[in-house]
């Protein structure tokens, strides 16, 4: 991914040359190939290029039209070249770069070009005719866009320690944001995209949002939303699976279009694999090329968490380079020293993520395909009962209802009335009805959501926290059927993603492509999940229509295997290896972060940790995980400055940050060194 920055005093002072340079250095990562600004009246915009498609090689950004004066610094990758360019008038050249053509579109239709830009993308416009800026995000949020804005200027980058470079900038965390993340609701599912950050006063440009910004408030406003698709339905399984087969070709190879070798992120699981797969099918058939492909493998030698045998089926069948990368167990969650900045609490674990981006990089690969966002879109749900009535399949619908009651503790009655026959009702009355269940749950249960452990003050924020979110989302709620709403719910906003920093790469994920969403949201949810005729593990029904679609192309071992990994044993390790460093931190005699802050009762934590290190798991291993995070997160901020918004570097690859750019271009103008 490449960064951007930008600068716009308000108050018409010249912009900042050095603080520009900075933001841009303060992630050198993004711009291997170069760093640039451009500055206009009382505006700065920057730009750190990492060439990855064809045409971003032949480019310099920030690029100035000659036509009109507008300046644009863009991070993207558009899947719909063909038809923008078929469409713009004065016809682009073909190979005109995809940040031409958004300013190209910009110039033609204005703000509603945003519209009709299909991709991942994000962007910072200046239109010196009316002195605006404009912001924006691709609708599935695959590019990052931060910003900060005060009475004398607005400054907006690609990563938020960027924004920290102008030294009165305070850090602090935001604490409305940390408790939103804690409420029950929002911590069983994947952190979603959201308009402010844990940073007090730094915000995010929402996906599917512009921001306009001109001596006036600036002003953010959506401009693309799901639309409920029409029900589709064909005559046969058969047809359902091919139309998805054809889609999703489409969509892996719109990723393709790479200038040097494609690198895969590969598991044994059926996500990841489908995407490898079907990129070899589609470079058998010459279509697009490229200069090698590559997949990653995090291996565990010796825990049941470990899927080698599974990836080597799917290497002997296409024949690729795959490279298997052993995880270091000596780092994890848990970090007591200030070792740089770091975007939130919830950044995963160096010892999965650094050995395999320091591979990728090593060999010269600059994207990675992904299966996240997968589960979200084609793992389906048991909830198909109203669907199966609407048809007149009653063999099945007793078949789903029979294998249901088998793993499911919820009175018969509930279930009849909530998912057999409530979605067959207006929309309306549903949402009253459900809305009645709602209270009569959080009667019954309402103190059984948050963990014990937790300080009672913020259990009972939290709890009605969750009663709120819970009622509001049923207020919002878009299809009759839970299988489609819940899918609906996981998509959008849709999941939060970050550059996998300190690295020069980016990560494309095919099942976060809306073209896709709006297919699976259109076709009956029975299509996705079926009860398994010999097992009634959730995952062995799951995701029915990739499974029929990928016969022939994904092996056998990967495609009907009918349990997923499971990756508590590796907690459990860490646990193990890292114990000293947890007894430090939230011991006896420790001086904790979380608890001072009234996060959580000390001896009561603690003494849940042991239990965990002993493999006693339970539904708050979420939880457990999130104060980890949480807490190596606050000792971050207690760092001098100087550390605190610099991303570390990887130990093990010094070289490669020795690499990386340090060098501002100023276009038309001398070099400027940060």
């Amino acid at each position: 991914m490449s960064g951007l920055a930008a600068i716009f005093n308000r108050d018409g002072r010249p912009a900042d040359r050095g603080l520009i340079a900075r933001m841009l250095t303060a992630a050198p990562y993004r711009g291997p190939d170069g760093m640039s600004i451009r500055l206009g009246d009382g505006i700065a915009l920057g730009h750190a290029r990492m060439a990855v498609t064809p045409e971003e090689t032949r480019e310099r950004q920030p690029i100035m039209s000659p036509r009109t004066g507008c300046m644009l610094s863009a991070d993207t990758r558009l899947d719909n070249r063909a038809d923008l360019l078929a469409r713009l008038p004065d016809r682009p050249a073909p190979s005109a770069s995809d940040a031409e053509i958004i300013l190209r579109a910009y110039e033609a239709w204005g703000l509603d070009a945003l519209p009709r830009l299909l991709g991942d993308f994000a962007f910072v416009l200046w239109d010196p005719r009316c002195r605006r800026l404009v912001c924006a995000r691709d609708p599935s949020g695959q590019r990052t866009l931060f910003y900060r804005v005060d009475a004398r200027v607005f400054t907006a980058a690609s990563e938020i320690q960027q924004l920290f470079q102008d030294p009165t900038v305070p850090i602090q965390p935001n604490e409305e944001h940390i408790r939103r993340r804690l409420t029950p609701l929002n911590m069983f599912r994947n952190e979603k995209d959201s308009p402010d950050t844990y940073f007090e006063d730094i915000h995010a440009v929402p996906a599917g949002h512009m921001l306009v910004m001109d001596r006036a408030t600036p002003r953010v406003r959506r401009y693309w939303d799901f639309q409920a698709p029409t029900e589709l339905r064909y005559r046969t399984d058969a047809q359902y699976a091919e139309h998805f087969l054809a889609l999703f070709r489409e969509v892996v190879s719109s990723r393709l279009r790479v200038a040097g070798p494609i690198g895969a992120l590969l598991s044994g699981g059926l996500d990841s694999s489908s995407i490898v797969c079907t990129a070899q099918q589609l470079s058998r058939e010459g279509a697009p090329a490229n200069q090698g492909f590559i997949s990653f493998s995090a291996v565990f030698n010796g825990l049941e968490c470990d899927e080698q045998s599974l990836i080597r089926d799917i290497q002997a069948m296409y024949g690729f380079d795959a490279r298997y990368i052993p995880c270091a167990d000596e780092s994890g969650r848990l970090r007591l020293d200030a070792t740089g900045f770091r975007e939130s609490p919830n950044m995963g674990t160096s010892n999965l993520r650094d050995p395999i981006c320091s591979a990728a990089t090593r060999a010269g690969v600059r994207v990675l395909l992904s299966g996240d966002w997968a589960d979200s879109c084609v793992g389906g749900s048991r909830h198909v009962f109203d669907s199966l009535l609407r048809q007149g399949h009653l063999r099945s619908f007793r078949r789903h209802l029979l294998a249901y009651r088998r793993v499911s503790d919820e009175p018969l009655r509930t279930t009849l009335l909530l998912a057999c026959l409530g979605p067959l009702l207006p929309l309306s009355i549903q949402k009253r009805l459900d809305t009645w269940h709602i209270h009569q749950e959080i009667a019954r249960n309402g103190r059984r959501w948050l963990p014990a452990w937790m300080r009672e003050p913020l259990r009972d924020d939290l709890r009605q926290r969750h009663i709120q979110l819970w009622l509001q989302a049923e207020r919002k709620r878009r299809f009759a059927n839970p299988a489609r709403e819940s899918e609906y719910q996981l998509l959008y906003p849709p999941e939060i993603t970050r550059h996998p920093a300190p690295w020069p790469l980016e990560v494309w994920r095919p099942f976060a492509d809306r073209r896709l969403h709006q297919f699976l949201l259109a076709i009956p949810p029975e299509q996705k999940f079926a009860p398994h005729p010999e097992t009634d593990e959730f995952y062995a029904g799951s995701k029915r229509l990739v499974r029929r679609a990928m016969r022939g192309i994904v092996p056998e071992s990967v495609r009907a295997r009918t349990s997923k990994t499971v990756f508590q044993a590796q907690m459990r390790q860490e646990l193990h290896v890292n114990w000293p460093t947890y007894e430090t931190a939230f011991g006896p005699s420790a001086n904790t972060e979380i608890v001072q802050r009234g996060y959580v009762d000390a001896p009561q934590f603690w003494s849940r940790l042991g239990e965990l290190r002993e493999g006693q798991y339970g539904p708050d291993l979420v939880y457990l995980l999130e104060m980890v995070g949480l807490e190596t997160w606050l000792r971050s901020l207690k760092a001098p400055r100087s550390v605190s918004h610099t991303v570390p570097t990887f130990s093990g690859e010094s070289s490669v940050s020795r690499k990386m750019c340090r060098e501002v271009e100023i276009l038309n103008g001398d070099a400027y060194v940060a």
